[in-house]
């Protein structure tokens, strides 16, 4: 992340305005409404856990030795993710041992209970129910936390709103990294400044850059890096096979080919299609994807211009839009759900984190990846997620012991293998996990990504105030595009207007 200009945090004076319940249709916005029409239709989020202590031999994530037998793309780079300075052991040791200072006072005493928002189903309620809480509860055992699962990223981001605005939020909460400044500007979020200073394992030197970086605003630390990950393409062997082709497309123009021949709509077959469409802020993400390899840029370097209403702007999204009008694009309105798992789908944009969910839904479904189709570049987007506390919550404290806990070499690594997510702390990244196969499948490697991430030409996440209500006035547009509504052209000047209007309306440090 590192390689790329520093323009996606701002460093600026705080805002001292907390939410209130009368500013909080403010701070939702047209755009964020938008997203509790979608939250309602997800499905409510399950009840908060109650507390356990399941045994502690719970099993842990392992890594699997490679093999391979399925067609491949061109071979790998050599390149790899940067690696820390070696530590001795004793250092090393010290570092993950230490406690922090202020957490001392809750390792003992009177029984305290702390509230841990994320989202991920199931499978995260028993990763941290059976894997990570019973290692917790043995340094703190006065401490307990209980989870509250939400079912959607919409549902983390108004539902946090809300819980803010009401002074009632949860001690913790996983959030995506764009949240953060929002959160931050409006003085909601716990500094964490004193707190790092007790804990040796959490220091600039231990995490790659960016990641780092993206957790400060106005100078202040407000949130612990989690794990990075960036979109890439994937493929079906089996589908390329059948139209002819025995690697995957290298260019934009081999890509629009090969999806063409894949295309068969009779039998609900495409070639390839949108990472989202729903109209929302990964909508406009996948777009800056594709944005960014027709060499464009979303916003300048001081996040107050917008740069993509541009010739290349102009060309990547007119690429999408040629292909859903030759229906070689899976187009808005037809069913999107398991699409790839269900081989309905030739090429497609993924990351490693919907590993699990390919082989859940169909166990005998395989993929396989490949380097990013070239226009002016290969880049994609880098992003990442965060974990912070919020300042109105009553166990602050208590809380800082579980994020100082959850940042260990150890249990960063065992939790990037359940979450199948890169991590941020660079002396895990020459560990075994990212060395072999994944689960044993055959080419399944964690290879592309690296390479991925290691492209000069990646693209930052978009990290400022306002930037979720940016996203979703432009992702509003660009579905006016593909739902062939409105010309790219046109689309891409009402979405830079709209865009505009919701910068100047964001909140202010």
């Amino acid at each position: 992340m590192s390689r790329q200009c520093e323009s996606g945090v701002i460093f600026s004076r705080a805002g001292k305005r907390p939410l209130t319940r009368r500013s909080v249709l403010g701070f939702l916005g047209v755009g964020t409404a938008m997203m509790l029409v979608a939250a309602c239709s997800s499905g409510a989020p399950s009840s908060p856990a109650q507390p356990t202590s399941p045994p502690a031999t719970a099993s842990q994530p392992t890594a699997t030795s490679a093999s391979s037998s399925l067609p491949t793309s061109a071979p790998v780079s050599t390149s790899a993710i940067p690696t820390a300075k070696p530590t001795t052991a004793a250092a090393s040791q010290a570092a993950t041992a230490s406690q922090p200072a202020a957490a001392a006072n809750t390792s003992s005493g009177a029984p305290v209970t702390i509230a841990y928002w994320f989202t991920g189903g199931k499978l995260w309620d028993d990763f941290y129910t059976k894997t990570i809480y019973p290692k917790f509860y043995q340094q703190y055992p006065n401490i307990k936390i209980e989870n509250t699962v939400l079912g959607s990223w919409t549902d983390v981001y108004n539902k946090l709103v809300t819980a803010a605005a009401g002074g009632a939020p949860p001690e913790l909460a996983r959030e995506k990294d764009f949240f953060t400044p929002d959160w931050a500007v409006r003085g909601i979020l716990q500094t964490l400044d004193d707190y790092v200073k007790t804990a040796p394992h959490i220091t600039a030197d231990k995490y790659m850059p960016k990641p780092w970086q993206n957790c400060f605003f106005n100078g202040k630390m407000v949130a612990t890096p989690m794990h990075i990950f960036v979109h890439y393409l994937y493929y079906n062997p089996t589908l390329l096979q059948k139209a002819g082709f025995s690697k995957p497309p290298d260019t934009w123009q081999e890509l629009q080919e090969m999806a063409q021949k894949i295309s068969d709509p009779s039998n609900g077959v495409y070639g390839t299609m949108l990472r989202d469409y729903g109209g929302q802020e990964d909508t406009f993400n996948f777009y800056q994807v594709m944005l960014t390899q027709a060499g464009g840029q979303f916003i300048d370097s001081t996040n107050q211009k917008f740069l993509f209403n541009s010739p290349e702007g102009k060309e990547a999204l007119n690429f999408q839009v040629n292909m859903i009008k030759n229906k070689a694009l899976l187009p808005p309105g037809a069913p999107t759900t398991n699409v790839p798992m269900n081989g309905k789908v030739g090429l497609w944009y993924s990351a490693a984190y919907n590993w699990p969910s390919y082989i859940d839904v169909n166990p005998n479904f395989r993929w396989l990846m490949a380097h990013n189709p070239i226009n002016k570049n290969r880049g994609a987007v880098i992003r990442g997620n965060h974990l912070v506390i919020f300042k109105a919550a009553k166990q602050r404290d208590a809380a800082w012991s579980f994020m100082s806990f959850h940042a260990t070499p150890d249990i960063d690594y065992t939790y990037c293998q359940v979450a199948c997510y890169i991590s941020a702390r660079l002396e895990n990244h020459d560990k075994p996990y990212y060395k072999e196969n994944w689960h044993n499948l055959p080419g399944v490697t964690w290879q592309y990504e690296i390479d991925q991430l290691n492209d000069p030409n990646d693209a930052n996440q978009p990290i400022f105030p306002g930037y979720q209500e940016v996203s979703f006035k432009i992702a509003a547009q660009l579905m006016q595009a593909y739902m062939l509504k409105k010309s790219p052209e046109a689309a891409l000047a009402q979405a830079e207007a709209d865009a505009r209007d919701a910068l100047a309306a964001a909140p202010k440090p």
